[in-house]
């Protein structure tokens, strides 16, 4: 059962992580040669479900993981609250379009560098 918890857990952050990255990637050159944001829109709601649907999937099998098992020296706990932590810093960011480009572009880095600290922390307990 915790391998198979593991398991979903890793394929969750990855999935999540790279569509992250791949939004991040695309979506300039999106804004720039898509003037009317149709196809912007339309694939920001592809890449919103997708990132949705692997971030629970983490979270779920990560406090699975947490209830599990039975190491005491585990960072577990530590990787749920910066993943719990990036999910309210993407909420914010993906529901509170009226912020300004400087504080969207600073919630960018924190989220980026949240998901990587929560892939490493996972990967060190695996």
């Amino acid at each position: 059962m915790e391998n198979i918890l593991k398991f979903s857990h890793m394929l969750g952050l990855s999935i999540w992580l790279g569509s992250m990255v791949m939004w991040a990637m695309f979506a300039p050159k999106l804004y720039k040669i898509d003037p009317t944001k149709n196809t912007t829109n339309t694939l920001r709601k592809t890449f919103s479900t997708l990132s949705w649907s692997s971030y629970s999937l983490s979270l779920l099998s990560g406090l699975g993981i947490f209830l599990v098992i039975d190491n005491n020296m585990s960072t577990w706990g530590t990787e749920l609250l910066v993943l719990i932590f990036a999910g309210i810093v993407i909420g914010l960011h993906s529901f509170a379009s009226k912020l300004s480009s400087a504080l969207r572009g600073m919630l960018n880095g924190v989220m980026l560098i949240s998901a990587l600290v929560v892939v490493y922390l996972a990967t060190i307990n695996i």
